[in-house]
């Protein structure tokens, strides 16, 4: 695979069963399950005008700033309340804005946040989503 976890994909999603995004989000890589050929990525939004946002347990907050991050521009939350997997396909690397990563402790945080969130709290059948390679591919295919 040549995408790694904390790098960040610009991706059109299926957000639930039936909720297609209007445009284009950052994705955060994190998890990659080689024996089952998938991805699982963190919707990622920007915290400019939705304070409210930030104080939601479903929600992590991620500082663009201390170390200044070169995947996010501007102060972001991460969404923990969705499992959304991708099927891995080599092109998925074109939908990068760049190589870098998130910060290894922002990461780290994250990750942490993410994976305690799914431990202690009820996914609804209709916030896990998979995404198959032609599913991606169709909605994104004006990038």
């Amino acid at each position: 695979m040549n995408l790694e976890i904390g790098q960040v994909l610009w991706l059109k999603v299926r957000y639930k069963t039936n909720l297609i995004a209007e445009y284009t989000h950052p994705m955060l890589v994190a998890i990659i399950d080689i024996d089952d050929n998938k991805i699982e990525v963190i919707a990622i939004d920007k915290a400019k005008n939705k304070i409210a946002q930030l104080y939601s347990e479903a929600n992590h907050f991620i500082d663009s700033e201390n170390p200044k991050e070169k995947v996010i521009f501007e102060d972001s939350y991460a969404q923990l309340n969705n499992t959304l997997t991708i099927e891995y396909f080599p092109e998925l690397s074109k939908f990068r804005k760049t190589t870098a990563k998130l910060s290894k402790s922002k990461l780290e945080d994250l990750i942490n946040d993410y994976k305690q969130y799914h431990k202690n709290n009820f996914i609804p059948d209709e916030r896990k989503v998979h995404m198959t390679k032609e599913e991606l591919l169709k909605l994104n295919k004006k990038q």
